[in-house]
């Protein structure tokens, strides 16, 4: 056996609980869980041994839905109204953003991501191959890819809400293309796999999304798909589809509405239309802190599990709600469901634990694989510091208060320890699978350059973030 980690608190997730075990030993060799149980039964020899005293051993985090080349834009796109932040705020800076530039953000904030004990990203953009090769492979992250397939034409700058986006026919089949290259990529990677990324039904033609439908099917492919994510889409429906349809009715008419696909968001559909979609077999990505910042608006992860539905936590993307620290999207998404419903019994602790792995797993559809630690599975391991300031003390007698303390309490800081298919990459805080000072001087001095190049049609689209230049404010 290849290594061990000994002497440690365990959340296995194995069952529908938590899986607790005191005293457990890990034992991983050829990148899987090779032992999952007490310490006392544990008689190999393996070569490397961690002492997990004063830790706990989770399954890796997973995050369902994340855009991490946009980390290079962090603070560029926030308190704005919700119809302006895409095509006012975001836009500009985006669209002065060069390849370079993209892969730049995703090292930073799939850096981010890892030191939040993350192991698996949902990763989403544009390109997204060249993200394999130049951050996922060198930083040792597992990745589920999709490529955005966008066909909206030209500038919407000075399009009104209620104009439908000028759709290019070409630009969507070839983004298709990409994207089947992206299966191919994908093949012969372990930490990676592949979904179609149709970005929303108002940036797609119909013939395009009735392609990716059958494709899914024959090929036996999954899904990944912005759905019902506010006003701005909802108006750009009706006036493409008609004044009493919705997202979720036409993706029905398109009978996109199956176990396959993978909806983030979904804040915009009715109850009822969630019910629907739940029923089936639709997995959700909700992504709390995002929408909270870009729409004013709670997602119903809670009203979706109640309803059968599979849900898993994103952190979208850095611009609005701040970044990918997995723990602390965790607690943000505890604490607006708790407001959100009036009942602080809503998504405790324990769901939440559960939502950010196995359920997380579930959605991306590779809970074959990752999510829980038990034998077979893939060693994607973290271990959490019960010492830190931010989760000591704790107890395990009446009750673990580990549980409670990870959500409520604790940050990226108090993980020591990641490993992904076995590999160690990050120890004792550190990364070992490239220099973060490196990553770190190259996101600020891109960011800088794209910030200088946008700035003068950043201010031209003139959001409210523009008035808050011009008061003095940032």
């Amino acid at each position: 056996m290849e290594l061990a980690i000994t002497n440690v608190l365990a959340l296995t997730m194995r069952d529908d609980r938590l899986g607790i075990l005191e005293d457990a030993t890990i034992g991983v060799d050829g990148g899987r869980l090779e032992y999952v149980g007490s310490s006392d039964s544990f008689d190999d020899e393996p070569e490397r041994t961690i002492d997990g005293d004063g830790r706990v051993a989770i399954p890796g985090l997973v995050n369902v839905h994340a855009h991490t080349d946009l980390t290079l834009l962090r603070g560029g796109a926030q308190d704005v109204p919700e119809i302006e932040w895409m095509n006012r705020a975001l836009g500009p800076l985006s669209a002065a953003m060069e390849p370079a530039d993209r892969v730049a953000g995703a090292r930073l904030g799939v850096l981010e991501a890892l030191r939040s004990g993350v192991t698996t990203v949902g990763e989403y953009t544009r390109d997204v191959e060249r993200l394999l090769e130049d951050v996922y492979d060198p930083l040792g992250a597992r990745v589920v890819a999709t490529e955005t397939i966008n066909a909206v034409g030209g500038s919407t700058d000075e399009l009104g809400p209620d104009e439908p986006y000028p759709l290019d026919e070409e630009q969507g089949w070839a983004a298709l293309d990409r994207n089947e290259a992206l299966f191919d990529a994908c093949t012969d990677r372990e930490r990676a796999t592949a979904l179609y990324g149709p970005q929303a039904l108002d940036m797609v033609p119909r013939a395009l999304l009735e392609e990716i439908r059958d494709r899914a099917e024959t090929r036996n492919r999954g899904i990944h798909m912005h759905v019902a994510q506010g006003e701005r889409e909802q108006r750009q429906i009706e006036a493409r589809y008609g004044a009493d349809e919705t997202t979720v009715s036409v993706l029905e008419e398109f009978g996109l509405v199956s176990d396959r696909l993978l909806a983030a968001h979904l804040h915009g559909a009715t109850a009822e239309e969630r019910a629907h979609v739940a029923d089936s077999g639709v997995r959700m990505a909700a992504n709390p802190s995002s929408i909270a910042a870009i729409d004013g608006v709670t997602p119903p992860i809670v009203e979706y599990r109640e309803a059968g539905g599979v849900a898993g936590i994103g952190t979208d993307q850095a611009p609005g709600p701040g970044g990918h620290d997995f723990l602390r999207e965790l607690r943000t998404t505890a604490l607006l469901a708790k407001t959100k419903l009036g009942d602080p019994t809503a998504f405790p602790a324990w769901e939440a634990l559960r939502v950010g792995t196995i359920d997380g797993a579930r959605t991306l559809g590779i809970e074959d694989r990752i999510g829980s630690l038990e034998e077979g599975k893939r060693a994607d391991i973290v271990l959490l510091d019960l010492e830190h300031p931010s989760t000591a003390p704790t107890v395990t007698e009446p009750l673990h208060t580990a549980v409670p303390n990870l959500v409520y309490g604790s940050n990226g800081g108090v993980v020591d320890t990641v490993l992904v298919e076995g590999e160690v990459v990050l120890e004792d805080r550190e990364l070992r699978t490239a220099e973060e000072g490196t990553i770190l001087e190259e996101a600020n001095e891109r960011a800088a350059d794209v910030f200088a190049r946008a700035g003068g049609t950043w201010l031209d689209a003139d959001s409210e973030l523009v008035g808050a230049v011009e008061d003095g404010w940032l």
